[in-house]
């Protein structure tokens, strides 16, 4: 087998988000940067994200008038995860956010003038670049290619150099078996959650019964070589849940994304009851969910909704049983097992509050309460969503990996979906990206600074 040595400035273990990022980051400063990536394409969740970021104080929401302010949200986010984040990395993030989507926009990444209100606020500040998360991926690897950075594809870090105390490079093997050494004066860990490990996921993840969502090789490579050499690992029990998805499924459809994510429906657990406000946000529900009898719940729409609906043909998952339908209440009942008349008695109850505007148990707003009357109707039987793994490496504000003790590992960094302090559970859209990429950023700027 073939043998290769690169020497740089810095490596990027991991070409998502963070890797992609720092590795133009890093470019600008003029560090020599190599970006390691196990598979034949970049991208990681980022690839398959809505491409959504959260800031305050940016120029689209002084554009629309909206008052915001960099303290509002850094209290939000500190206040949502019961003050569990790390303050001085909430600082950080919250600081560079709005600078780093005009950063983003310099690379060539095109910004909607869409601004969207997601989380347990009022306050509009999730902005969204053009062409989703495919988009993001393309623009800065492109970027980062066309300013030097080298690729080293097909490549699976296997373990980090040591000199003493300190990590001095990364090893690595190809796909065809080949062995690579990149020597380095820092190595980010950048490799995304553990969604894909099946062990991790068992022994860490608190929502038992979901589907993960996520790309396929995220297995928590950097959690494992950070532990290694003897980094502090925190928050591996945090996750994105994320509302619901149909049991069963290997990954997030867009008939679901509609029809589960976006739409105005009762939600019902087995013994046919409503058990909450369907509209809340959706790490809430996820959890509410989570809380029912064997975690499941069946979402109810009508033929209206089914037809009002991007993706209105259900009759593959009605064949297969995946949906039930039926053309009254209690019918609908007997097809999915609960019991009829408590079930019958409820989706009457929420269409009495659909007519009044008033949601008599949960509150629900009026605009929101869509009856159910044009059959036939449709069950469709929903699990907890996850949205990959949060936490992972413990690090500083400049992105250093330290150690139990709090010290730093000399020579290790890490950023993105691999490290902790950032989350309790997810209290906004957008977040993840901003972590990724601001962080990632943060590490470079910390190698060129000799940190």
């Amino acid at each position: 087998m073939a043998s290769r040595k690169v020497e740089c400035d810095v490596v990027f273990v991991g070409g998502g988000s963070a890797g992609l990022c720092g590795a133009v980051r890093a470019r600008e400063l003029g560090l020599r940067t190599v970006v390691l990536e196990k598979l034949g394409s970049c991208g990681g969740d980022a690839m398959i994200s809505a491409g959504f970021w959260l800031a305050s104080e940016t120029k689209l929401q002084e554009e629309k008038g909206i008052k915001d302010s960099k303290e509002d949200l850094y209290r939000y986010l500190m206040q949502y995860s019961s003050y569990r984040c790390r303050p001085e990395l909430i600082r950080v993030l919250v600081d560079r956010a709005a600078s780093n989507i005009e950063w983003l926009e310099k690379q060539g990444l095109a910004q909607t003038k869409d601004i969207h209100t997601h989380g347990v606020t009022s306050v509009p500040r999730v902005h969204q670049n053009e062409g989703m998360g495919a988009q993001y991926v393309n623009v800065i690897k492109e970027r980062a290619e066309a300013m030097g950075a080298e690729f080293i594809m097909k490549a699976g870090a296997k373990s980090l150099i040591l000199e003493g105390e300190r990590v001095v490079g990364v090893k690595a093997e190809t796909d065809a078996g080949d062995s690579v050494e990149v020597r380095a004066k820092g190595v980010v860990l950048a490799t995304g959650g553990f969604g894909k490990n099946k062990q991790m996921v068992e022994d860490h993840v608190p929502i038992r019964k979901h589907v993960m969502v996520c790309a396929g090789w995220a297995r928590g490579d950097g959690v494992r070589l950070a532990k290694e050499v003897g980094a502090a690992v925190n928050d591996l029990n945090c996750c994105i849940g994320y509302k619901a998805e149909m049991p069963d499924t290997a990954g997030l459809s867009m008939r679901s994304f509609y029809l589960i994510l976006f739409s105005n429906y009762a939600v019902v657990n087995r013994n046919g009851l409503r058990f909450m406000d369907e509209s809340l946000w959706n790490a809430y529900f996820a959890h509410a969910l989570y809380n029912q009898p064997d975690a499941r719940g069946f979402v109810i729409i009508d033929e209206a909704m089914r037809t009002g609906n991007p993706f209105t043909d259900l009759a593959k998952e009605v064949e297969s049983g995946r949906v039930k339908k039926a053309d009254d209440f209690s019918s609908l009942a007997r097809e999915i097992g609960v019991p009829e008349e408590p079930f019958s008695a409820q989706l009457n109850r929420y269409n009495s509050y659909a007519q009044s505007g008033v949601d008599e148990e949960f509150g629900k707003a009026a605009e929101l309460l869509t009856p159910l009357s044009q059959p036939p109707f449709y069950a469709i039987e929903i699990i907890p969503l996850v949205l990959n793994t949060m936490g992972g490496v413990v690090i500083d504000k400049d992105a250093r990996a330290l150690k139990p003790d709090g010290n730093p590992i000399p020579g290790l960094f890490a950023a993105g979906n691999t490290t902790a302090g950032f989350f309790d559970s997810y209290p906004s859209t957008g977040m993840g990206l901003q972590v990724s990429s601001i962080f990632a950023q943060v590490a470079a700027e910390s190698v060129n600074a000799g940190i």
